[in-house]
Formats: structure tokens, sequence, C-alpha cells
């Protein structure tokens, strides 16, 4: 646990200026750059800011809006524009507000040998009940700066949910004029197609069609799309290490090797960047909750803290916008800044020293290779894509189901195995992980879970439902407007004839305000089921979603499952809902139950199973359902 006194410590061996009232400072550090290179980094305070010069960056802070960056060049070139950089956030108290400290709010200039870190220190608010410190370290010589985030909620204050926190700028859209965010691992590729952006002005010619979408028809603009949504240059976590915008002449590329505090783990997805009407916005957003990862919620009397990065912004400059992601991806490993900031020592960072490696193999009995699995730590005791409040870590398998994972802090974990194609997971909480005490977990067993002889499947558990008709398009607004001519007649799938295009990747409440008819599955059976057999119906759904931006209504949806007409229904709260699908998903939060009962309800033909969305709900709800894949077994 980080105590005030540490938390507001700066780190030894560092030079501190700080004050709540203006006083000037300025100073030079001569120091070797990452490159090898001599570099001088000088510092400069005036009544408004904190200006901070590295060679090639300057960069200045403001302390009348504080934290904020307001001035950013890069070997001579205004990347801003007019624009900013800034953290921001979106929280809320919970429960009953407490007394709050008086109000701390300050500022440290930290210089170190070859650095010079920015800290704005903020006291805990009714809305934001921690104590908060915001970062902008820039490393002599680099091209670049780094961004982090640390929170501390001590016991003493009350509760509060966090929805988002993240950092954003706002840059020149004269000099920004195209993306660079890698395809989906799944999907169509299209984005290398569509890397030219909507100008602002083009962009507000667009009527808008839902939050942050505009129609293009009719608007003369290069982008190769119709519709422009931010949703649409969301993208997986899992892999992810590199975003940026460039023009002709220069980039800025936002560099995420070290994810562990994000939240939600490798199955997370989120915003990256995006085009307004004013100017290009670049986002480095280690929480939100926009495809279904839950909130940061800390009650009143638990302690919490955080350190979220840092992270490193690299810019870039040429013409050359592969070259510029080429060098900006040599800075998505761990290792290139991991001992600088063991120096740079933020509080809440566990040095290099200190972390672990953790290493297992996981085997299927019956499976050959195990190639495709994912191994994640994550918190303790909490499905993994609702790791929110520790750390967490992933690799890939190799094909004898070994992995390693690597840089681990100490803690105590959940250890999360997953396969797409295997339904369920390998899960195994209190997995203790040490200071510099490399962990070996051995074999690893897996038994998937099994209820019987299979009836049918349709689809593949993979936490998508991109397999289904439409689903590699996923990545647009308005996939609804396809379904009346794809489905003519409706949803219904035959077991045993239909195949995935026979189910689309979207189950819709309502389309432009009309119910939708259920969907149904029909089956045969090869034999009567044995007297006394026991019949299981598993759903897995990728994504249980709101079909529009508006607030969640305050009332359960459902889905109402009929099986040769005797019900099932199955309840989701407000807070399960989200809205990933209309976000341009074709995932978010998953959900699966099994549902058991008396085989006697099949008949050897004509069996049906019907599927309903919010049945008898009231009309405020309207969701939308992406189904993983659903299995009906016989014991």
């Amino acid at each position: 646990m980080l105590k005030r006194r540490d938390f507001l410590k700066a780190a030894a061996g560092t030079s501190v200026a700080a004050g709540t009232s203006v006083g000037a400072v300025a100073g030079a550090v001569t120091a070797s750059a990452s490159t090898g290179s001599a570099a001088t980094l000088t510092v400069e305070e005036t009544e408004s800011g904190i200006s901070v010069d590295n060679g090639p960056v300057q960069l200045t802070v403001s302390k009348t809006s504080p934290g904020r960056l307001v001035a950013l060049t890069f070997n001579g070139q205004d990347l801003l524009g007019g624009g900013r950089g800034n953290f921001d956030m979106n929280n809320s108290r919970e429960g009953d507000p407490g007394p709050l400290p008086p109000a701390q709010n300050r500022y440290e200039i930290r210089r170190g040998a070859d650095f010079v870190d920015i800290a704005f220190r903020y006291s805990p608010t009714d809305g934001g009940p921690f104590w908060l410190e915001r970062h902008h370290i820039v490393r002599a010589g680099e091209p670049g700066i780094h961004l982090a985030t640390v929170f501390d909620h001590t016991a003493d204050l009350h509760g509060f949910r966090s929805a988002q926190h993240r950092y954003v700028f706002y840059l020149d859209p004269q000099l920004f004029t195209h993306v660079s965010v890698e395809d989906d691992p799944i999907g169509d590729a299209w984005r290398a197609d569509a890397a030219l952006q909507p100008t602002p002005e083009e962009l507000a010619a667009g009527p808008v069609v839902m939050d942050a979408t505009h129609d293009l028809a009719g608007v003369a603009t290069g982008y190769a799309r119709r519709y422009y949504t931010k949703y649409d240059w969301a993208t997986y976590m899992k892999d992810h290490v590199v975003h940026g915008w460039y023009g002709a002449t220069h980039g800025i590329w936002a560099v995420t090797p070290n994810l562990e505090a994000f939240s939600g783990g490798p199955v997370r997805q989120d915003l990256t960047l995006h085009q307004t009407t004013s100017r290009p916005v670049l986002l480095v957003e280690p929480h939100a909750t926009h495809y279904g990862s839950p909130p940061v919620r800390v009650a009143a009397g638990d302690t919490w803290q955080k350190t979220y990065g840092p992270y490193f912004v690299y810019f870039s400059e040429g013409n050359d916008p592969a070259q510029a992601r080429a060098d900006a991806l040599r800075y998505a490993d761990v290792d290139v800044h991991a001992g600088f900031y063991d120096r740079v020592a933020l509080p809440g960072w566990e040095p290099t020293s200190r972390r672990s490696t953790v290493r297992g193999t996981v085997r299927i009995p019956g499976t050959g290779r195990m190639d495709g699995a994912v191994a994640v730590l994550s918190d303790d005791g909490v499905d993994v894509q609702d790791s929110a409040l520790g750390y967490n870590y992933w690799a890939d398998t190799d094909a004898g189901g070994s992995f390693t994972l690597r840089h681990v802090r100490p803690g105590t974990y959940r250890l999360t195995v997953y396969r797409p194609g295997v339904w369920g997971e390998y899960v195994r909480d209190g997995v203790v992980v040490g200071a510099r005490r490399d962990l070996d977990l051995g074999r690893l067993t897996w038994i998937p879970r099994h209820n019987g002889r299979t009836v049918f499947q349709i689809g593949t558990p993979n936490r998508t439902s991109v397999e289904f008709r439409r689903g590699q398009e996923y990545r647009q607004y308005g996939t609804w407007s396809f379904f009346a001519g794809d489905f003519p007649d409706g949803v219904v799938y035959t077991a045993g004839r239909s195949t995935d295009e026979d189910w689309n990747y979207l189950q819709f409440d309502r389309i432009d305000g009309v119910d939708q008819a259920p969907w149904r599955i029909v089956f045969d059976l090869d034999d009567a089921p044995r007297a006394g057999s026991t019949a299981t119906l598993t759903v897995a759904l990728a994504a249980w979603a709101m079909d529009t931006a508006r607030d969640i209504p305050p009332y359960p949806s459902n889905l109402t499952i009929r099986v040769n007409g005797e019900p099932f229904v199955w309840v989701f709260q407000p807070d399960d809902t989200r809205g990933a699908t209309y976000r341009s998903s074709c995932g978010g939060r998953t959900f699966r139950r099994e549902f058991r009962f008396d085989a006697a309800l099949l008949h050897p033909e004509g069996n049906e199973i019907v599927l309903r969305l919010n049945e008898n709900a009231p009309d405020e709800v309207a969701t939308q359902a992406a189904y993983d894949a659903i299995r009906l077994e016989l014991d």
C-alpha cells in the first residue's frame, strides 16, 4: 500500500521544484539520450506554464489550466496547431459523500540525470474521491514524451465509480490527414484503404446519424466509406501496440507495449483515434467501458492504488508513413523503456528488479495442438474480462501449450486460458507471484465442459459473432439496414442443413422502431431421448448491448428462450448491457449460461427453439444480441 507521504514524495536522487505560487525555475542537464548521443535538457517556468526542451521536442504544460499541454513542437514543427493535450476522465460518487481533506493541489518538476517529470497532483473531490497524479515525462534527446496517471484511494474517503480515463491529443488538422491502425485479427481488412480521413469541414457537412457518426453521402470527400464513426477505429487490445496520425511531413504515434494496467485484459477492445468536426484526436485510453469492460469501483473504507503507464508517444518526420510506423514499432517492446521507467520511479511503479516471469504448459486431453490459446494473469477471483482494479498479463501458447508471461508484478492472480473453438476456459485462482521469484506452474490439465453428446451446435465459441452473416463487416455503422434483404422470412436455422450464413451476426430487438420477429431453430433427434435423461442448452453471447447511444434505462432486459413452448427467461440488469454492438462491434462483454431440462420435452422430430429479445419489457428497453455459439447436448 502506498502511504500518503510516499505518494507525494519525489523519487530519490532527483531535484524538485514545487509550489502553488509562481516562481521561475530554469536549468539544464546534459545527459546521454536513448540513441547514445549527448543532449541538453532545459526547463523554464513562467507565471502561466512549465516548458521543457530536450532538443527535438519542446512542450509547455499550463499552470492556469493545470496539467494541460498547450504547446508541442517537434523539430521546429508545431503539432497542435492551436489544439491541446490533456487527461480527462468520467467519474461519479458512489454512496454518501464523506469528509474531504483540505485541497492540496500542487505541481512538481522532478529532474533526473536525463529526464524531466512535470507532475500535477490533485486532492480528492466529491466526484473524484482519490489523490491523483498526472505526469508528462521528457527524456533527453528522445523523439517523444511519456504519459502516466497515478490513483490513490485511501480508506478514509467515500466511494466512487470511474467509467473512463484517458489522455487526448487534439491535433493540427492541416498537418495530420491520415491514420494508421492495424486491422482487427478478425473480419474484413479495410483500414489501409480508408487511411485518408475526412476533413473537419467535410465531417461537419455530413448529418449526424448517431453520436460521433456522420453520413457523408453527397459530401465531396476522399474518405472511402459512406459513414464516418469513431467506433470503426476501435481495435482489440490483445496484440495492439501502435496507432497514429500522419500527414505529408510528420506523424504522431501512441506506443503502448506495457498494457498491464489496461482494464479488461486481452479480450477488451476500445477507441484509438478519430476525426472530429474541429480537429484530429489521438487517444491513449487505458480504461473505458465502451465495449462492456466494467467500471473501476471502489467503496468507502477500501484502499486502492494503481499506476497507469508510463506510455510513450512517438513523433516522426518524413513522408513515408510505412517507415514512420516501423520506427514507432521499434519502441513497442517493454524492454526498450523498462530501465528508464525504473529510474523515473513513479509512485506505484514496480521496478524491473522485483518483477518475475510466470511459465506453464496447458493441455486438453485428446487435443493434439494448443496453438491459438491465450494465457492471462488478471485480478484474482474475477472473470478475466472484468479485471479492472489490478494488473494483467497475457501471452499466446505455442503448439505444445507452453506459455511465458514476463515482467509480472508481485501479487496474487487468477490464471485464465481460453482458446477459440473450445467451450469455457481453464481457470485457476490464487496464483501467487513473488518479487524476483520466477514461477513455473508446471503442466496444467484443462477439461472443457461437456454435458453429453452434442445434438447440434451453431457457431464457434470464440467470444465473437464474426463467423455469421455480415459478421466480417461488423466495423461499420448501419448493418441493421441489410437485415431485411438478407433474411426476408426472418431467421430460421435448420440443424444439420443450415450453415453459419443462415444466422445473422446480430439479432435486433427493433429496426427503425419496428419490433422484429423472434429467431427459430428447428431440429430432429436421431432417437427418442431415453427416460430420465437431461438436455442442456448452452447459450454463449458475444455481446448483449443497447441499440443506441442513449442512456441505459433503469429496467432489466431479457432473452426469452422457448423449447417446444417451454419458456426459459434469461434476465440482464441495466449495467450488463453497455453499447458494444452499436459501436461497430461483433463482440463485447460476453455471457454464457446453461439451461438444463428434462429431455422428455423433446420429440424425435419437429423440435423448435424460439429466441425472442425483451419479451414483456418496457418500450424503453431495446437491445441487440450477438451470439457467440449455441449448443444442445443430451446426457
